[in-house]
């Protein structure tokens, strides 16, 4: 999602800084310069409509306590196994960064025996996006200590160009070519100054103390630019007329000491992604794999994998990806079709036990029962490796049931004797089963199935889930993440996709048998353009209100590049519609609508959803604003 990375920021800053000269107000640089003193505000006031009492806004941070819920900490050991060392760190009063590589040691065992570029991958990330630009505005307070002064181009992250990325950055350096700590602007990569002192500008010595925490407030309203520390203000320009965009607020330690005590941001045109499960929540590392089911009553269920107290940094790191050491079955429930969701965590399995129980799948009877089906699986770290492997032979899978909207469960019934080991254990489908509605299988119930030797089968069941049995395996060359849907004319359509290099769409197969006998996997209507990349990733196929067939698939993938050993992962889905079972389709448009800022493609991992009574598809999917591990976000159409 990150394709900037600020590098040259001591050249860039210090090439432009011996441009300014007194008459800095007339040489505009490409965008106006100051106010004149005339129109300049009083130094201890801000022109504030917003509220004052910081309640109307959002808190990220306060007191020390982050809302993970609505703050992003981005550390250089996320995908990085170094030893049990995280980057950031939770202490009393707030996040510390912990620098796995001292650019200023008292001495080498300062140096944690880090990567001299870990600096690159901390950071700290608003969930909220603030609206930037014509028209526009926002605030934003921060509660922050910096470690020291030295070089360090620490800042605020606060936009992109819509046309060439440039970041919109203000920030403090210790090289000026005044010699002493100064503050810097970096607007959209075009124009960069070094806030001038000559011009009545407080130098960073003069406003902060290395190792005392400041207090920084930022301002954009009626297109100005406000930026106070300690209650001084530091910078004010007037911003040229850039096309508005919603940004995530960021603060860069770069190469600096920092830890992050508050953190507070308001507009009224502000919004986040509807996180119904995040990281961090409740005691569990991450929450993955979500399975959506609608009960009768219309409340939606949503489960997921609660991954938790990893036992070491290998399986910290696998934890983003899969479920690795002691995982739960997690559910939450929404009354009001998807909006809200309970606060609890309801545990359904693992409580306990440091067992691993993962891949939770989901099916509804046409009698309203709810079959939930989930495994435990072990396995281990090979010498030397990073890549947890999974022991086949001891998966098991077990399935419970509730008669009662999901309120309670009954005591778990292990079904593995059903299932084909030789053909490696079963992921499920990351999408939930159907019961069949046709004259012929009518009850029938169908679950797509995903074996890691990339085989996909179905699971039948014509005793409302009591006993299954395995249909044959679809013809097909490394398929995966398969999804089903019964259409019109009594017919299964099975969308897969696939680890080939070609063809680059999604394969689909048909069965006229109820789910035994499938055709050869094909290419998929040429209608549902899946980019390069599409294919390698998991989609959702759903039977709409008036029979359409609504089909849901990322397009393209992506790599962070401000976090170490990024993994790749999906991004932009969109939502396909085929009104003749799934002969063509058109493009109804991307999945996430909102207006963001240059490069966000909404990352998304493994899906489910349902479609509610007035016809609006509901997704679950691994989502966040920086990568699919954040947790569980619900998207509407």
């Amino acid at each position: 999602m990150k394709t900037y990375r600020p590098t040259a920021y001591f050249c860039f800053v210090l090439c432009i800084s011996l441009l300014i000269t007194s008459c800095y107000k007339e040489e505009h640089f490409d965008f106006p310069g100051p106010y004149e003193e005339a129109n300049t505000v009083n130094p201890d006031s801000l022109p504030f409509p917003f509220d004052v009492n910081k309640q109307a806004g959002v808190w990220l941070v306060k007191n020390g306590v982050p809302d993970y819920g609505k703050v992003l900490f981005k550390g250089y050991t996320d995908y990085y196994p170094k030893g049990d060392t995280l980057s950031w760190v939770k202490e009393n009063d707030g996040l510390h960064m912990l620098p796995h590589f001292s650019f200023y040691p008292l001495s080498n065992a300062d140096h944690f025996a880090g990567d001299p570029n870990s600096y690159k991958f901390n950071w700290v990330y608003s969930k909220y996006f603030v609206p930037v630009g014509s028209g526009k505005s926002f605030y934003m307070y921060a509660k922050v200590t910096f470690g020291t002064f030295n070089s360090t181009a620490a800042g605020l992250s606060l936009g992109k160009n819509w046309d060439t990325g440039g970041p919109f950055t203000f920030g403090l350096d210790g090289n000026t070519s005044t010699g002493e700590p100064g503050f810097f602007l970096d607007l959209y990569g075009k124009n960069g100054i070094t806030v001038n002192p000559a011009l009545g500008w407080p130098t960073v010595t003069q406003v902060m103390t290395p190792g005392v925490p400041a207090n920084m407030e930022v301002v954009i309203t009626n297109g100005i630019f406000y930026v106070k520390v300690n209650g001084t203000l530091v910078f004010t320009f007037k911003m040229a007329a850039e096309r508005a965009y919603f940004y995530t607020p960021q603060i860069r330690p770069w190469r600096n000491f920092v830890a992050v005590h508050d953190m507070y941001i308001e507009s009224r045109e502000m919004y986040t992604l509807d996180y119904a499960m995040h990281e961090y929540e409740g005691s569990y590392n991450k929450i993955q794999a979500p399975a959506l089911a609608k009960a009768p009553n219309g409340e939606l269920l949503l489960f997921a994998e609660g991954r938790s107290t990893p036992t070491s940094a290998k399986e910290r790191v696998a934890q983003n990806t899969m479920p690795v050491g002691n995982t739960d079955i997690i559910m939450k429930r929404s009354a009001d079709g998807g909006n809200t969701w309970s606060n609890q965590l309801t545990v359904l399995a693992g409580n306990g036990s440091n067992l691993t129980y993962c891949f939770p799948q989901v099916v509804t009877t046409d009698n309203g029962k709810i079959i939930l089906q989930y495994s435990t699986i072990g396995g281990a770290f090979p010498a030397n490796s990073n890549a947890f492997t999974y022991d086949v032979n001891s998966q098991r899978i077990y399935q419970i049931e509730s008669n009662d909207n999901g309120l309670s469960w009954t005591t778990p019934v292990e079904i593995t004797a059903f299932k084909n080991t030789a053909a490696g254990y079963i992921q499920g489908g990351a999408v939930h089963g159907i019961a069949l509605k046709s004259a012929t299988y009518n009850k029938r119930l169908v679950m797509p199935l995903t074996y890691s030797t990339n085989v996909v089968r179905m699971a039948l069941s014509d005793d409302g889930g009591i006993t299954w049995r395995l249909g044959k395996a679809i013809s097909g060359s490394r398929l995966t993440k398969a999804t089903v849907v019964e259409l019109s004319d009594g017919r299964l359509m099975m969308v897969a996709g696939h680890t080939n290099t070609s063809p680059k769409n999604k394969l689909v197969s048909y069965s006229s048998d109820g789910g035994d006998n499938w055709t050869a996997a094909a290419n998929i209507s040429a209608d549902v353009k899946t980019g390069d990349y599409g294919h390698l990733f998991g989609g959702i196929i759903l039977k709409g209100k008036d029979g359409e067939i609504l089909l849901v698939n990322p397009i393209n993938r992506e790599t962070d590049t401000e976090v170490k050993n990024s993994p790749t992962y999906a991004v932009a889905p969109v939502v396909f519609k085929s009104t003749n079972n799934g002969q063509a389709y058109t493009t109804v448009g991307p999945l996430f609508s909102r207006e963001a800022y240059f490069g966000y493609n909404a990352p998304i991992g493994n899906m489910d959803g349902i479609i509610l009574d007035d016809g609006r598809i509901v997704i679950a999917g691994e989502g966040g604003v920086e990568s699919p591990a954040e947790g569980i976000v619900i998207y509407k159409k």
